[in-house]
């Protein structure tokens, strides 16, 4: 595999933009729906003639249709996207993979919990997105090799998850989530991921005050939502779709600007959070929040 976990994760690494399709082996019912359709044994049966094939994309399987694919060809995959598999209730035969690099996953509607990665000893990367009944992450922590985690919404805005604390003790570098909300709403784990470098998440999911003890803290993490502002355009008026320069105030419920005739307030936004980073330094969560 010559693809980046990102460009696997996106569906970059395969996709031709000028004929809209995959140019890689992708098992799928022929004129399948919105949901994804429904594929046999017979249309998984053509990875026969692909014996050297080590990355797939696959839709339509249920429950019945998964393992069969997993306990016939898994074992010759390196990378598994799978797109559109909403009746995949277990993934626990996953777990019997330990050549696995990168795993996938985008919709779902029965999966309530993960699976023993203990034996996904190569696993990388694994990306999951609007699994709408998955509120665990119990599981994750059993990955002895992962560097790559992403959780949370594409299209739909509802993933909640209970809580990241099996993250700790991970040897995870790169953590996302895109998601609605962490129930217990403790980020203490992150003094627990000495390997951690990059932690995103939108520019509005958590408070200015949550946003800055991580700062003050873990001052080496990378993140696009790790400062006091983020820089972008903005249309000038509803009216004119002329775009002039502006800025997101990071945080929850704080405000995009318009830098033009806000230069002060955004420099005391600026300030604000400065001055918070200073305060919370050496501060353990529990005695800030």
């Amino acid at each position: 595999m010559k693809f980046s976990f990102k460009s696997f994760a996106d569906g970059s690494f395969d996709y031709d933009k000028k004929t809209e399709t995959h140019t890689g082996l992708y098992l799928r019912e022929e004129k399948a729906d919105i949901s994804g359709g429904k594929i046999n044994f017979s249309d998984i049966d053509v990875l026969r003639d692909y014996p050297d094939i080590d990355t797939v994309t696959v839709s339509g399987l249920n429950q019945e249709t998964f393992e069969y694919f997993i306990l016939n060809y898994g074992k010759q995959l390196k990378a598994i996207r799978f797109f559109k598999n909403k009746q995949i209730e277990d993934l626990s035969l996953l777990g019997t993979l330990p050549q696995l690099e990168y795993l996938y996953f985008f919709a779902n509607q029965k999966v309530t919990q993960l699976w023993d990665m203990s034996n996904n000893t190569s696993l990388t990367g694994v990306c999951i997105e609007d699994f709408s009944k998955l509120k665990s992450i119990v599981g994750i922590e059993t990955a002895p090799n992962l560097k790559y985690f992403t959780i949370g919404n594409a299209i739909w805005d509802t993933a909640e998850i209970e809580s990241f604390m099996p993250l700790a003790n991970t040897k995870i570098e790169y953590l996302s989530f895109t998601g609605k909300k962490i129930t217990d709403n403790d980020f203490s784990f992150l003094s627990d991921m000495l390997q951690l470098k990059e932690f995103d998440f939108s520019l509005h999911f958590l408070t200015t005050e949550q946003v800055a003890w991580i700062v003050a803290n873990f001052p080496h993490l990378k993140g696009f939502a790790l400062k006091a502002k983020h820089d972008c355009e903005l249309f000038k008026s509803n009216e004119d779709l002329k775009k002039v320069p502006a800025t997101i105030i990071v945080g929850k419920r704080k405000p995009s600007l318009k830098i033009e005739g806000n230069e002060q307030r955004i420099k005391n936004y600026e300030l604000k959070f400065e001055a918070l980073v200073e305060k919370y330094k050496g501060k353990k969560y529990c005695e800030i929040f």
